[in-house]
């Protein structure tokens, strides 16, 4: 496997591999070492499910990742790591993406999807958070007034329901930035994504702590990646979807729907995490006030299709008055 930058004569590459009966394809990453190691991760199981396919890297660099001193929802949220190699996709630069789910938006997207398709959703890592400190593993028994590291508005409404007293700092770069600034103590804790730790290959479990789905509810699409290419590319699509795992698909499409039906975007603070037990799709939710603030709303319910238990939370949270505290709170 290869990395390379966009080739200028895409169309005439493609047509040599489709003569020679080469199949090749490139797929967009950014160049983040969590985004490349994901990307290797999925081209190797592509490769190794179909053989004689060759993957190449093509690495683009994303708007979300110029902006560094500064939260991401200032600036149109995070789509802002999607756009860059959405536009890739639909100029032909390259023939597929893979994007940390969570990251795509679901209202709103900074590029027109029509002519693109997430074709599959692999087997999904571990969603929750996880905390990250030499002062305590869990948030009950962090010092008080501790100063915790995060970018996210939704766990910082869900750490001050919990712990009010808790001093929320805005906190960005990559994994290794962030593990470095809680060393120097400029934090007492950060929370970071357990998926994207592991991924890496960072877990040290002398310092990070797992926090349970009920105490941190995790955001939709937490731990899934998404693999999207163009809607008429009939042959890329069979072959992503390959590695699709249906019940990662069925649980992010309940936890997306959600925040769908609660007209989410870049200042909306939900957690929402699916699971299926027994053929039926519980999914759990926590949604705090516009921006960040608390109080936290929690619901609860469950269905046989995605849709179904995705419309059960929805009616719970309006019962609750969601909609006034998310949109206009």
């Amino acid at each position: 496997m290869s990395v390379q930058p966009p080739p200028d004569n895409l169309n005439s590459q493609s047509a040599q591999g489709q003569q020679t009966g080469r199949r090749t394809l490139r797929l967009g990453t950014r160049g983040s070492l969590l985004a490349r190691t994901q990307s290797q991760l999925i081209a190797d199981q592509l490769e190794r499910c179909h053989p004689g396919l060759k993957i190449e890297l093509v690495i683009l660099k994303t708007s979300g990742d110029q902006i560094s001193d500064h939260p991401l929802h200032e600036f149109g949220g995070k789509g802002l790591f999607t756009r860059e190699l959405e536009q890739a996709l639909l100029d032909g630069q390259v023939d597929f993406a893979v994007h940390s789910f969570k990251d795509m938006p679901t209202t709103m997207p900074l590029v027109d999807q029509s002519r693109l398709i997430v074709a599959a959703v692999p087997e999904r890592e571990d969603p929750r958070d996880l905390l990250v400190s030499m002062r305590g593993n869990n948030i009950a028994n962090l010092p008080e007034g501790a100063r915790i590291g995060t970018g996210s508005l939704r766990r910082r409404c869900q750490l001050l329901d919990r712990r009010p007293d808790l001093m929320i700092e805005p906190i960005r770069g990559n994994i290794d930035t962030r593990l470095r600034k809680l060393r120097e103590g400029q934090f007492d804790a950060v929370i970071l994504a357990m998926a994207g730790v592991r991924r890496a290959g960072l877990f040290d479990a002398t310092i990070m702590s797992p926090l349970d789905a009920s105490e941190l509810v995790p955001a939709p699409a937490q731990g899934a990646l998404a693999l999207q290419c163009r809607r008429d590319d009939a042959a890329t699509i069979k072959l992503l979807r390959a590695i699709d795992e249906p019940d990662a698909t069925t649980c992010v499409a309940a936890e997306r729907a959600l925040v769908a039906h609660l007209q989410g975007d870049c200042l909306s603070p939900i957690g929402a995490l699916a699971t299926i037990h027994n053929g039926q799709i519980r999914l759990d939710a926590a949604v705090g006030a516009r921006g960040g603030n608390t109080p936290v709303i929690r619901a609860s319910g469950a269905g046989a299709m995605a849709a179904s238990a995705a419309a059960d939370v929805f009616a719970s949270l309006v019962r609750q008055n969601v909609m006034k505290q998310l949109h206009e709170g």
